[in-house]
């Protein structure tokens, strides 16, 4: 049985760090003194934006179905696989146009892990071509078979449009929250995803 939780989700600490660091920027660059005659402007630049390290647009948790052989033995399991599309916030390309700030949206980053909750691996049969012929998988064997399922899931993450999802969402959510950070028009776009 599938099971398909998509659980869509901004990292609360992520955003506390953007407006933070953007917040603290923004005071520092439009603190002026009282004396108008030593003033003089600059335009205000966002350099580091280190601390945000990763905006999580979507997490996921689904069972796939295991099939695999190694020789005449075969083997059909159940495995809970979960993990999370994010888009690393350090890789961001921002411009200034105008008074417009543009934002293009980095790759994303795929992690995909075999769940860890009891009962997430279950081998339901195992069988041999050969009469009489061991149907025993070692746990290298299997962990080989896990890391080549885990694999192939992750073209079918793209497939479902897991990743057009999560880069659309980003594209939603990251241009309010920084254009509420800076008080300047932001335009997020997005060249990947297109």
């Amino acid at each position: 049985m599938k099971a398909l939780k998509v659980i869509s989700a901004i990292k609360w600490t992520a955003i506390a760090a953007i407006v933070a660091v953007i917040g603290v920027l923004v005071w520092k660059f439009t603190s002026f003194p009282d004396d108008d005659s030593n003033v003089r402007m600059q335009k205000a630049k966002v350099t580091d934006i280190s601390p945000m390290l990763r905006l999580c647009a979507v997490e996921f948790i689904e069972d796939i179905p295991v099939k695999a052989s190694k020789g005449p033995r075969h083997l059909f399991a159940r495995e809970t696989v979960r993990g999370s599309i994010s888009f690393d916030l350090e890789k961001l390309r921002m411009e200034e146009r105008g008074d417009t700030l543009v934002v293009a949206l980095p790759p994303e980053i795929v992690e995909i892990y075999e769940s860890t909750e009891p009962g997430s691996y279950e081998v339901i049969d195992t069988w041999n071509d050969r009469f009489l012929g061991s149907t025993n998988f070692t746990t290298a064997e299997e962990n080989e078979i896990k890391r080549k399922v885990e694999h192939n899931f992750r073209n079918t993450i793209y497939r479902k449009g897991y990743v057009k999802q999560a880069r659309e969402e980003a594209v939603r959510n990251l241009g309010p929250l920084i254009e509420a950070a800076t008080q300047r028009p932001v335009v997020v776009i997005d060249t990947i995803g297109k």
